[in-house]
């Protein structure tokens, strides 16, 4: 019984897989983007945060961002 289910459940888990597989290659097809989105800008809003005496947590609250994004543009220089 027990090696039923889990050939069941192994069955299920592939159905899952190539649905899933072939939804996104039908995305890719109508040209939407797919992953995370580009975020530009942050390390100059959090240099400007920065200049202005804010503390790491403090500039993470204001920007609506992650202390640890807040960190990881804390020391990198501006791009012009």
């Amino acid at each position: 019984m027990l090696q039923m289910f889990s050939a069941f459940a192994e069955f299920e888990k592939n159905h899952i897989r190539e649905r899933t597989m072939d939804g996104l290659t039908q995305a890719k097809k109508d040209g939407k983007k797919l992953g995370r989105p580009v975020v530009t800008g942050t390390t100059a809003l959090v240099q400007n945060a920065k200049g202005k005496g804010l503390s790491q947590s403090q500039v993470a609250e204001s920007l609506g961002v992650s202390l640890p994004t807040v960190k990881r543009h804390w020391n990198k220089q501006r791009s012009l």
